[in-house]
């Protein structure tokens, strides 16, 4: 990606709703950008009035209006607030029956996603990161829901002043990486987290550095050991190190190094009706303490 030019940041009734913003906003002044905000949570109505006889089923459609009308509210001031704090124009699209479908349809025309870690009571869909991850085709930063995150003097949480990246050989990790450029580009660290392999052999970087390098980006290298894995564990897609998860590793080593913002490749794929996650990437959707740029 050479460039980020649209920004969809996608909220929901969390309490790290504001953060998006923000983050999106701060992004947008950095790079030049729009913000769209989209307010990512199925309607109440959606659902209201089924199976319950008509009168019944009309005071509960009043009622799921009611609601929905108040959440939106909320919203709108939530977005308001943060345009004027950061001198941006937002325009906020609606909350409508199915979140992911227009999340999907929102990120289709954007460079970048801006969104929140799940939380209890958010309004989210069951599913929904990872459904937007496998069907956005553009990056998803996720904003991680910790009570003490790191902010800049302008409010937005601290993302992108030390980058770590995970790399593997991967479809993936090269989409995420081409896809964090503009963000490495104005990094003022990146470094490189990969796997040896089976044998403790570091795996070849001179390729990717030397990427990086033409792109204008300098980054230092690290390895994690890796231990006897079993056979069933693959590079990464089974989170394999020395007795300790490779997701819980990259937090570790994000933590050792002061690192606010973790770039990988985000796996998973549709099978029939259901959404299956890489191991590593349902861990960090759930476990991430820093801002994650995932790419599918």
């Amino acid at each position: 990606m050479s460039s980020i030019r649209q920004i969809l940041a996608l909220i929901d009734d969390g309490p790290r709703a504001d953060a998006v913003l923000a983050l999106a906003a701060q992004l947008a002044t950095r790079h030049g950008a729009s913000v769209q905000a989209l307010h990512a949570v199925p309607t109440a109505t959606a659902g209201a009035g089924g199976y319950l006889s008509p009168e019944a089923a009309g005071l509960a459609i009043e009622y799921a209006a009611q609601a929905d009308a108040e959440r939106q509210a909320r919203a709108a001031a939530r977005v308001a607030a943060a345009a004027e704090s950061h001198g941006l124009a937002i325009p906020l699209a609606p909350a409508e029956s199915d979140a992911v479908a227009a999340a999907l349809a929102a990120a289709h025309h954007s460079d970048l996603v801006v969104l929140a870690q799940h939380t209890p009571g958010d309004g989210q869909v069951a599913g929904f990161a990872g459904s937007v991850l496998v069907g956005a085709g553009a990056p998803l930063l996720f904003v991680p829901s910790v009570d003490a995150l790191p902010a800049d003097a302008d409010g937005a949480p601290r993302c992108g002043h030390h980058v770590l990246v995970a790399w593997a050989p991967t479809r993936e990790s090269t989409r995420a990486l081409r896809d964090a450029m503009p963000l490495l580009a104005m990094a003022q660290t990146v470094e490189l987290v990969t796997l040896a392999d089976a044998d403790g052999e570091e795996p070849p970087l001179d390729g990717v550095c030397g990427y990086l390098r033409r792109h204008g980006v300098e980054a230092t290298v690290h390895v994690v050991a890796r231990g006897s894995a079993p056979l069933s564990a693959g590079l990464l897609g089974a989170g394999w190190t020395p007795d300790v998860p490779v997701a819980e590793a990259l937090l570790s080593h994000a933590a050792d190094t002061n690192a606010d913002l973790i770039v990988m490749g985000g796996y998973g794929h549709a099978r029939l009706r259901e959404l299956a996650l890489g191991g590593v990437t349902r861990t960090m959707l759930k476990s991430m303490t820093v801002p994650v740029l995932m790419s599918h």
